[in-house]
């Protein structure tokens, strides 16, 4: 084997060992004896906005006009003159079923 090729199988060797020390390390069991420890990691992100004011000129509402009333503020509306739609027809009469047949004599007995 070349120096290149031994260094480049060893490099994946480490590697490849470290990935194992590292899984097994962090899916071990729960062989602690008890002992447990928390690391609790907190990020904080500040955030600054600017606002700026701007002033708003606005053109003011006009003027309602003058209310006239003349009455009591009922609203007459005018009914048209079209005549009312014709009458709806009476249905048909159900006429009656048919009779029914009686059955024939049964032979042997009568």
């Amino acid at each position: 084997m070349t120096t290149r090729a031994s260094s480049r199988s060893s490099f994946f060797a480490l590697g490849a060992g470290i990935a194992l020390a590292t899984l097994l390390t962090a899916c071990g069991g729960d062989d602690s004896g008890g002992d447990e420890s928390t690391t609790t990691s907190t990020t904080t992100t500040t955030t600054q906005t600017t606002v700026t004011t701007v002033p708003v000129t606005t053109t003011p509402a006009p003027e309602l006009p003058a209310a006239t009333t003349d009455g009591d503020g009922t609203v007459e509306v005018p009914v048209p003159d079209v005549p009312p739609p014709p009458a709806v027809p009476a249905p048909p009469a159900i006429p009656a079923p048919p009779p029914i047949p009686s059955p024939p004599p049964i032979p042997g007995i009568g």
